[in-house]
């Protein structure tokens, strides 16, 4: 995996794919290729590292050809070498495949394939893919749509799939599971993407395949979608919900800082038509709200950002609707045997809502006759279809791999299910100065993201600082877990997150004359006791760097650096917390001259286990 594109048309496919793996680049990936369709067969480049290797190599080896498919590559089966990168192709060197996803029975595929006579040149999962199409055809299968089609009964595990034949000139073949691709029509052919901003705004139409579909493009512009009719088919066409302004810097130096600074708006789009002056109204809560407040126990599933996001939601719901909650890691909550049945309701927790963990954490939830819930920025996500019921953020598309506007919105969105259930168990006299403070946030958002130059300044005293270490107490834990796991994303800083109490029973270790300390000090019901976290890592030889709320006299008198944010509730800390820290990540990275946007071996929408 990363990012797959594809087209069929009348003009020429190389320039046109390159294009879409650029727009695809936020994604993260190590190496990049692409192959076309010629009267000679199928012709490929790859190249490791950067689009502009693969870019070089064309400008010195041209490809021709009107159909072609390309894909940017995150390593997983493989180093990234020239010989993993995709596109893969068959033995006889006539079909090419491009792939996201996991194969997960490749292994034996790989055995059965090579006893055969196959000779393998990758180490990939998504080779096998393109041996078993081609002894398909081998074999007497009439078309590549039928080819494929039998080689995916062969298959375990998830798939994102565009696929090209010599012997079927003219045509991409593609097919999905669990791993989103969308097909794109425009004026000058048709195209594939496993993310619509790969289209890069030639697409007037576009159709998202669905899970265990095949669909076959032509370059006459004609397309089929196995088992469809032309009339269903036309009926799930619809204009694109991503342009090109979306996608683009608007000016700012990286997506990141402007991703950053959208923030205010972004979480306004979460509230707006949902916030009332005394009401929450959630469309895709209404239909299961009883069945979701009257649960015996609620489990959340996420990973990452996500997952810091979902235990801020943790921390609200048993405090204001007295439900039980775990948070679970969605990569381990489907490998374990976990007490979830019909009475519990698992929540899943995705920014692209393609994250494959968490995607077969709700599957085993189903299994169980859990009712499910999704929390997801992406409308039509594989999320999204899984769960039926839940709540779209609305922040727009988020290109830098380290999520932002996303995770403000995740936690906005927990604030008001919160409330929303809150309502429904009769607690609604509790909420009312949170719903007032739902109403702040932007404004108080706005505030926070003044702290920028004060920001700046704090890194230039402390950027040679190889460690640091982000501490909380109470709702101050997830976005201490947070604002670490921002720093070692962007500024690949030995970063860890810890609540405050647990300093003393092994991390203060870490702490020597001049490490920072970055306390969330900000006012609340344990502040007391922060301070006191404060004075033990001070003492140490720390460098206290503190979120303190405005007019607060204590934190000033510890920490070496206060930066100053608005009198909020602190049940709504972690959304107003989270932007100077996001930032200081942000500073951190820039100020070491690494590339914030796409950080090393990361990548945006993680669709393998």
């Amino acid at each position: 995996m990363c990012g797959i594109i594809g087209y069929a048309g009348s003009r020429n496919a190389a320039p046109l794919l390159l294009q879409g793996l650029r727009r695809l680049e936020y994604r993260g990936y190590d190496s990049a290729g692409v192959a076309t369709l010629t009267c000679e067969g199928i012709a490929h480049r790859r190249a490791v590292g950067k689009l502009v290797n693969l870019e070089a190599l064309l400008e010195k080896e041209p490809l021709l050809g009107t159909v072609g498919i390309g894909h940017n590559r995150w390593a997983t089966h493989g180093k990234p070498t020239v010989e993993n990168a995709h596109p893969h192709t068959s033995c006889n060197g006539r079909v090419a495949v491009v792939h996201n996803g996991t194969i997960e029975n490749y292994i034996e595929l790989r055995k059965e394939l090579e006893a055969e006579g196959c000779t393998f040149s990758s180490e990939t999962d998504t080779e096998v893919v393109a041996h078993l199409v081609e002894r398909a055809l081998r074999t007497g299968v009439p078309s590549l749509e039928d080819a494929v089609a039998a080689s995916l009964t062969h298959l375990r595990g998830a798939y994102a799939l565009a696929i090209i034949s010599a012997e079927h000139p003219g045509e991409i073949v593609a097919a999905r599971l669990s791993s989103a691709l969308f097909i794109g029509f425009g004026a000058e052919g048709v195209m594939l993407s496993s993310d619509e901003v790969g289209f890069n705004g030639s697409a007037s139409e576009v159709l998202a395949l669905e899970d265990g579909e095949v669909a076959t493009l032509c370059a006459d512009g004609s397309r089929r979608l196995r088992g469809v009719s032309a009339e269903d088919m036309q009926a799930r066409i619809t204009p694109p919900s991503v342009s090109l302004d979306d996608i683009d810097k608007g000016g700012y130096p990286h997506l990141m800082l402007k991703e950053i600074d959208e923030q205010p708006d972004a979480i306004r789009n979460v509230l707006r038509g949902r916030l009332g002056t005394n009401s929450i109204k959630l469309g895709g809560v209404e239909a299961i709200k009883g069945r979701l407040a009257d649960s015996r126990r609620i489990y959340m599933v996420a990973c990452g950002t996500s997952y810091h996001a979902a235990l801020f939601g943790k921390r609200l719901i048993e405090g204001l609707v007295r439900i039980p909650v775990e948070v679970a890691l969605a990569s381990e909550f489907f490998h374990e045997d976990v007490l979830v049945d019909k009475r519990d309701s698992v929540i899943g927790v995705s920014q692209s809502g393609s994250t494959f963990d968490t995607l077969r954490a709700i599957e085993l939830a189903k299994k169980r006759k859990a009712l499910t819930f999704g929390i997801t920025n992406r409308v039509g996500s594989e999320l999204a279809q899984l769960t039926g019921a839940g709540i779209y953020l609305h922040v727009g598309p988020e290109c830098a791999v380290a999520s932002t506007k996303a995770f403000t919105g995740q936690a906005t969105a927990f604030a008001l299910l919160a409330l929303r259930l809150a309502y429904e168990r009769g607690y609604m006299q509790d909420i009312q100065p949170l719903i007032r403070g739902l109403a702040m946030l932007p404004k108080w958002v706005e505030q926070a993201l003044r702290t920028r130059a004060q920001i700046q300044s704090i890194v230039a005293s402390i950027s040679k600082a190889q460690r640091a270490i982000f501490i909380g107490r109470g709702y101050g834990v997830p976005l201490a877990l947070e604002g670490a796991l921002k720093l070692k994303e962007v500024a690949y800083i030995d970063a860890h997150g810890y609540a405050a109490g647990e300093l003393k029973h092994g991390p203060l270790a870490l702490v020597e004359e001049g490490t920072p300390v970055v306390a969330v000090a900000l006012r609340s019901k344990v502040h007391t006791a922060m301070l006191a976290n404060m004075e033990e890592a001070k003492a140490r030889g720390a460098h206290v760097i503190a979120l303190a709320t405005q007019g607060d006299y204590e934190v000033p008198c510890v920490a070496d650096e206060c930066i100053e944010l608005p009198d909020i509730p602190e049940e709504l800390m972690a959304i107003v917390g989270a932007i100077p820290l996001q930032l200081l990540a942000y500073e951190w990275g820039v100020a070491k001259g690494l590339d914030v946007d796409q950080p090393r071996n990361l990548a945006k929408s993680v669709t393998v286990g």
